[in-house]
């Protein structure tokens, strides 16, 4: 295989990873603004606040597009030593790995953040509890990415010195793919169990231990199948002969 067939599977790559890694984040970012909108619509004279925590929920969301806009550019500027099918298969399988990584929480963390504007604009007592759960939430429902950024990683920086084989460009191909379907699900539904719990944190203030608790807990046991997902890639890279 020509090394310019390589170089054209990394420039694939890097459009697969920001395209997919886009999405997600634009899509999260964008039910945070419809609800400040509907927020400041109700209370307008909560505009500054709802605005200040609408823009840090955006912030938080955009995290999942810069890891996708980070892989991509080393995906266009790596310096591509090998020539052989297994490189090519690697560097299409990093930009699916973080792109699909990124648009799941991308869009799972528009829910908490969303869920925390139009909550702020209905009770702006607990802006602090609200801030805090919205935060805690996003954070952690960035896990899948982070494991699909790690993947990615590797991806882009195995050792391509191994011998042609089928087999091989297969198991690369595939660990990208583990990990970037594998981390949609955990966004998601991670972003969910956080909006919900900020939205109940509102409607409650007392009982913001336990909603943040049970949310944690919920988010964790979603996170696991990201964990699986992270697992098979891992045995695809490295047990795989």
């Amino acid at each position: 295989m020509d090394v310019s067939w390589i170089n054209a599977s990394g420039f694939f790559g890097a459009g697969l990873c920001m395209g997919l890694g886009a999405i997600g984040a634009a899509v999260g970012e964008g039910f945070i603004a419809g609800s400040a909108s509907r927020g400041i619509s109700r209370q307008p004279a909560m505009s500054g606040d709802v605005l200040k925590m609408m823009l840090i929920g955006q912030a938080i969301t955009e995290t999942a597009a810069i890891f996708s806009l980070v892989i991509a550019i080393l995906l266009l500027f790596k310096t591509y030593s090998g020539n052989n099918i297994t490189q090519a298969s690697a560097m299409i399988s990093t930009g699916f790995c973080m792109g699909m990584g990124a648009l799941g929480s991308g869009i799972g963390c528009g829910f908490p953040g969303a869920k925390a504007c139009e909550t702020l604009a209905r009770n702006p007592s607990v802006s602090g509890k609200i801030m805090t759960a919205m935060l805690v939430g996003q954070a952690v429902d960035q896990t899948p990415t982070i494991f699909a950024l790690f993947v990615s990683l590797l991806l882009l920086f195995m050792n391509f010195s191994v011998a042609m084989k089928i087999t091989i460009a297969a198991a690369v191909f595939s660990a990208g793919i583990s990990m970037g379907f594998g981390a949609v699900g955990p966004g998601i539904g991670g972003g969910i169990a956080a909006g919900a719990a900020v939205e109940g944190i509102g409607k409650n203030k007392e009982l913001s231990p336990v909603l943040l608790r049970t949310m944690l807990i919920g988010q964790a046991v979603s996170q696991s199948t990201s964990i699986y997902a992270m697992v098979i890639s891992l045995v695809l890279l490295f047990v795989i002969k």
